[in-house]
């Protein structure tokens, strides 16, 4: 993944957080088909904008 991203976008779905931790730059957490919250995925998982998002990625629903 990290030699695709040099000349490509990727795009990964998914529900695992430590992935997503380990490979995104930005991360977008969507609910009910909503987009929540936008941003740097070191922003995302360490001061979330949103509760819903802390929420989510603290585990405390999902």
């Amino acid at each position: 993944i990290f030699q695709l991203k040099e000349n490509y976008t990727i795009v990964i779905v998914t529900h695992n957080m430590q992935q997503a931790s380990r490979v995104a730059e930005f991360t977008g957490f969507f609910l009910l088909g909503n987009l929540i919250e936008f941003d740097k995925t070191e922003k995302i998982f360490t001061n979330p904008s949103d509760k819903r998002t802390e929420d989510y990625i603290t585990g405390r629903f999902g």
